[in-house]
């Protein structure tokens, strides 16, 4: 196959931080990584700071910037509502943007999530350019917003404009079998493979803060954006209410920051919690090194956590809810906690059931393992895609 060179329209990009940025990250690095054809990143400005990175120049501007032999190019942009970012297309860095990508030979244009207008413009960029368009889709649900009206809106917004547009793809990747479900339920019929993402794991350095400051407590955690999707709240309240001898064995520590922290942290009425606020990637894996038990809260929707993965790997004891497709990598009482849902009930239950199954630790954690190799490995996931372009 002749080479084509890729580009991916983001609606965000690390150091902003959510799953999706990191999913298309880790892809790009790993594409290139195989001497595959080059990357182009088209991402906002949200969070990026490259000063003392490799700097694109085209046409006597700053685009963007280089980083692991990928290209970065990073559009002025605007958020219309919280987390629903736009292109300034009347910008002009928007213009010479595109009018350097035109110069470099794009065969391939990759979207990821609908709903975004990212998305819905470079379909339209796709189309006009005669380019082939991959679509990426990470959602397992429609988009919860925080209130109903505004999420019937949302889900309007979303049947009418996707359920044509899915039909247009020319090619659609489903990131889990949940969000294959869905999408296949609800917008369209077409048979796709699922691929799931890779997961990366820098070094970890040998980092003792929390088993030294809790050094007579088992350790119960949750990591990753505080939002109300991720159910936060119902763990807290299952902490609460331990009777107090169960309690004084526990250890609740909640790491990372979002919407919600504010108001979680007023639910810590006797202030017995451990928030330890924003964490850098790299810090956030060590605490989590440290763990004992590893809690999924989430209720249904959105993709896989990738705190979910990242426990697997690091042997941590976890006890999962069904959603946020953990079903498809947790099976009850095999390779950890599966629960019937998101309940008060079910967490709290599962937490007091955890503390006499601890011993099982070692035994799930080394089918965990197996797991991650089979599905879970960037070099063998990107030769699918590879072969799935290949035309």
């Amino acid at each position: 196959m002749s080479k084509k060179n890729i580009v991916q329209f983001l609606p965000y990009f690390p150091p902003h931080k959510w799953w999706l940025e990191t999913h298309a990250e880790q892809w790009a690095k790993w594409w290139v990584k195989k001497w595959f054809w080059e990357v182009f990143n088209m991402i906002t400005n949200f969070d990026q700071n490259y000063n003392d990175k490799e700097k694109i120049v085209f046409e006597w501007t700053i685009i963007g910037y280089r980083e692991k032999w990928v290209e970065n190019l990073v559009v002025p942009s605007l958020e219309i509502i919280s987390n629903f970012p736009v292109y300034k297309v009347w910008s002009r860095e928007y213009k010479i943007i595109l009018r350097y990508l035109k110069s470099k030979k794009i065969g391939i244009v990759i979207t990821r999530t609908r709903f975004f207008l990212t998305t819905f413009i470079w379909w339209v960029f796709s189309r006009k350019n005669k380019i082939r368009w991959c679509h990426i889709e990470h959602g397992s649900d429609y988009v919860k917003l925080n209130s109903a009206f505004k999420s019937a809106v949302a889900k309007i917004y979303d049947k009418i404009i996707w359920k044509w547009i899915f039909k247009k793809t020319d090619i659609i990747v489903w990131v889990s079998n949940a969000c294959k479900d869905f999408i296949r339920r609800e917008f369209t019929e077409r048979k796709v493979e699922v691929l799931y993402r890779g997961v990366d794991f820098p070094k970890i350095k040998n980092y003792t803060f929390l088993t030294e400051k809790y050094s007579d407590k088992i350790i119960v955690w949750f990591v990753w954006r505080l939002y109300k999707w991720k159910n936060i709240e119902t763990l807290i309240e299952a902490y609460r209410w331990l009777d107090k001898v169960l309690k004084n064995k526990i250890q609740l520590v909640i790491v990372w920051d979002g919407e919600d922290l504010d108001r979680l942290i007023q639910l810590d009425i006797k202030k017995d919690i451990y928030f330890t606020w924003w964490k850098s990637f790299e810090e956030a894996l060590e605490l989590q090194s440290q763990f004992d038990i590893h809690f999924h809260t989430s209720s249904p929707g959105w993709g896989l956590a990738t705190t979910l993965l990242q426990a697997m790997k690091l042997w941590c004891f976890i006890i999962a809810t069904p959603y946020e497709w953990a079903n498809e990598v947790i099976v009850d009482e095999k390779n950890w906690i599966l629960l019937k849902d998101d309940s008060l009930k079910e967490i709290q239950s599962s937490l007091i059931k955890s503390i006499d199954m601890l011993e099982k630790k070692k035994d799930f954690a080394s089918v965990n393992q197996g797991v991650i190799k089979n599905k879970f490995r960037w070099e063998v996931n990107i030769e699918k895609y590879y072969k799935l372009f290949d035309y």
